[in-house]
């Protein structure tokens, strides 16, 4: 018999990932059955062929001390659902995230830093969520694509298997029974245990498992994105030939060096898209004035960037509520240190709109990003908007592409946090960081001082850990700029 720790963010979750391998085993012959140490801790006995196991449930992450600094590493760059650990081998076997929200909008990408900390962590990851879900007006939404090409882009860079699985389907929306997401998951996982448990190549005879989700993936995005984007790199490619790229994702999603086609899942230049797409490109109005943004859509109108979609609305806030954050942006900035050129604090509450509702209006562009072809151009753009950085950006990337993704929180700390930097993880691995000539990611954060992220502070939390590693430089709404990996404040 062998014992393996299943770390879980709730005894609920855990529960629920161990109910699924015993309901796998016992539908091919073998036997599941469920204990409890000191009365309360959950251990699940699972007998399948040769192999003899116990899962003891360690649920909520916080109520346990020590925990294993292996899974404490992970969890510094989010909290998976649940995590099976072999204490033998110190090592983590799979990670996974499972979710029943509605997969729209924020909900979307709210999770993805918990994809990319498993992949870089070099662990199988799974995500199950719902591929249709009742929204609050009581209409049907379906998934956004992004989490999965995220997951692709994240298999071919870190050689790990990082997957998407859906259930549900149109008629039964967020219903665990329809669609085939979790019987595929509990396969996956207990084949996982099964070589974990003898020694075997973690990943030995994945191969059908492996093929069947990529495939899977690849006709979800197929179904799916031109709903959401208007160009795709790649599509003819996902249309005609899925079962040869859902090969070559599993090839190297077991660390084989297997390559796909040139270009695809990479968006292009400028120059380089379509005449279709290129014709349609024009600047919009903002919702709410900012001067950067403003000189973001004159490179759009002007060739030297371009946006993916318009889908980008505003949620106004209450005026008590906006008047409030900005004074705690305000107190934040009286604490930062004096900077040469002088930096100033001029965010009010007269420049955010009335919404209809009388609430104000946060959004500033209608897109929250943009791909440059040339860093020079956008770092010409900053400094026009923010003259304190005039002749203080580095230059020596001027060349190379780069993105600007834009946040627009006016809350402390909340950029820090869900549903950020969850986009964030998202939009700098699929659009930035993994091409194989990465963009510079410049994220840009038009209500938010400069203090939350002083390198000066040794600030370690999921937020910072992912800014520090994806981002190259980041934009406040004084017109300063830190780079977190050199601990530079201009």
């Amino acid at each position: 018999m062998k014992r393996i720790e299943l770390w879980a963010d709730s005894f609920h979750e855990g529960q629920w990932c161990c109910a699924g391998l015993g309901d796998i085993a016992t539908s091919q012959g073998g036997t599941h059955k469920i204990s409890y140490l000191q009365g309360f801790i959950p251990v699940h006995t699972i007998k399948l062929k040769k192999m003899h196991l116990e899962l003891i449930v360690y649920g909520s992450y916080k109520s346990w001390h020590p925990i294993p600094e292996t899974i404490s590493d992970l969890l510094d760059w989010g909290k998976p659902d649940f995590i099976a650990y072999d204490a033998e081998k110190d090592k983590i076997i799979f990670a996974v995230e499972e979710t029943a929200a509605v997969p729209t909008g924020n909900q979307a990408l709210q999770r993805c830093e918990r994809i990319y900390g498993s992949a870089r962590n070099h662990i199988p990851f799974w995500y199950l969520l719902s591929e249709y879900g009742q929204h609050k007006d009581g209409g049907i939404r379906r998934d956004s694509i992004w989490p999965t090409i995220m997951s692709l882009k994240l298999t071919e860079t870190f050689k790990v298997p990082s997957v998407v699985l859906h259930y549900s389907d149109e008629s039964n929306p967020e219903d665990y029974a329809f669609g085939e997401g979790v019987k595929s998951l509990f396969n996956s996982l207990i084949k996982l245990l099964y070589n974990d448990y003898f020694n075997n190549y973690l990943l030995e005879d994945m191969d059908y498992y492996l093929t069947n989700h990529y495939k899977n993936m690849l006709n979800f995005i197929d179904s799916q994105w031109d709903k959401i984007i208007e160009f795709l790199p790649g599509e003819k490619e996902i249309l005609t030939n899925s079962e040869d790229l859902s090969r070559i994702y599993a090839e190297m999603a077991v660390g084989k060096n297997s390559k796909l086609p040139i270009g695809f899942l990479q968006w292009p230049t400028r120059k380089e898209l379509p005449i279709k797409i290129e014709e349609r490109l024009q600047a919009k109005p903002l919702i709410k004035f900012d001067s950067l943004c403003t000189s973001a859509e004159k490179d759009v109108k002007n060739g030297n960037a371009y946006y993916l979609s318009r889908n980008a609305g505003s949620r106004p806030q209450p005026y008590n509520s906006l008047k409030k954050w900005i004074e705690q942006q305000k107190k934040l900035f009286d604490k930062t240190p004096n900077l040469e050129p002088p930096a100033k604090f001029n965010m009010k509450i007269s420049d955010f709109p009335r919404s209809p509702t009388k609430r104000l209006h946060l959004s500033t562009s209608r897109n929250i990003l943009y791909l440059y072809d040339h860093w020079y151009h956008l770092r010409q753009t900053i400094e026009k908007a923010y003259p304190r950085l005039r002749n203080l950006l580095p230059t020596e990337n001027d060349d190379i592409s780069a993105l600007m993704y834009i946040s627009n929180s006016v809350t402390p700390g909340r950029i820090f946090g869900d549903p950020y930097t969850g986009q964030l993880s998202a939009f700098s691995t699929i659009f930035g960081k993994m091409n194989p000539s990465p963009r510079l990611v410049i994220t840009y954060f038009p209500h938010q001082s400069y203090f939350q992220a002083l390198p000066s502070r040794r600030l370690n939390n999921k937020g910072i850990n992912l800014m520090r590693e994806l981002t190259d430089l980041l934009i406040f709404t004084e017109g300063v700029a830190i780079d977190l990996k050199n601990k530079k404040v201009y």
